[in-house]
């Protein structure tokens, strides 16, 4: 199958997960998703940025699941009361997973991918420009470096990257505003992850995601600030 004809058949694929998944991404954002989930297995070829190297399974695994999120994302972003400074960071995103295809569909959100190994975030930076993202700063470091300089100015984080909890809350409460969220792309939850939960953070929501062609359990978790009680 040639280029032209392999990047079709995954445009087909991709569109028809979209409108199952209902959100609102258009022609040009799902062709600049096909691009980005090319060169992603291009360099994965040499570079080991994931374990997964089947196309078609790398549009599931990488492309839909990370979509997934994107209509529970849209609802909170709309609830805010300036949805134009709403600001995203992606901690341990790896290849850009979710942050890239998010930064991709909503190129109106700030967005701020975490990674510390280096091949990884230089292709990260490779991408950012080879896509034109000016939404997408890549931090090429640990967490806990990157973290002093975005002190209390992250919307929200999310990741796909932490089994616990607590070490995710860990590092995303410095970079957060007041009131902000950090969300968990997870399977389903085991009661040890429940254990490492700080007291004063709590699981706010807890949506099963539908990801088209993945029957695995996937869940997005909404976690908090618990609200103190008045007097």
């Amino acid at each position: 199958m040639s280029d032209d004809s392999t990047k079709k058949a995954l445009l087909i694929d991709l569109l028809a997960g979209i409108q199952k998944l209902n959100i609102d991404v258009n022609q040009e954002q799902a062709e600049t998703l096909i691009d980005y989930l090319l060169e992603f297995q291009r360099w994965n070829k040499t570079h080991n940025l994931s374990a997964i190297h089947d196309l078609n399974d790398s549009l599931v695994l990488h492309l839909l699941d990370s979509l997934s999120v994107l209509g529970y994302l849209d609802a909170y972003v709309a609830s805010i009361d300036d949805p134009s400074s709403f600001s995203l960071a992606d901690l341990g995103t790896g290849g850009g997973l979710p942050g890239i295809p998010l930064a991709i569909c909503r190129p109106n959100w700030q967005l701020h991918l975490m990674e510390a190994v280096q091949k990884k975030a230089v292709f990260l930076q490779h991408i950012v420009n080879k896509l034109s993202l000016a939404n997408v700063m890549v931090h090429a470091a640990r967490i806990e470096v990157s973290s002093p300089a975005l002190e209390n100015q992250i919307s929200c984080c999310i990741s796909r990257a932490f089994s616990d909890f607590g070490k995710f809350l860990t590092l995303s409460a410095p970079m957060l505003k007041a009131g902000g969220l950090v969300w968990a792309m997870k399977a389903k939850l085991l009661e040890d992850d429940l254990k490492t939960i700080p007291s004063d953070w709590e699981i706010k929501k807890n949506y099963l995601l539908s990801v088209p062609g993945l029957t695995a359990e996937r869940r997005l978790f909404e976690l908090g600030r618990v609200r103190e009680l008045s007097a």
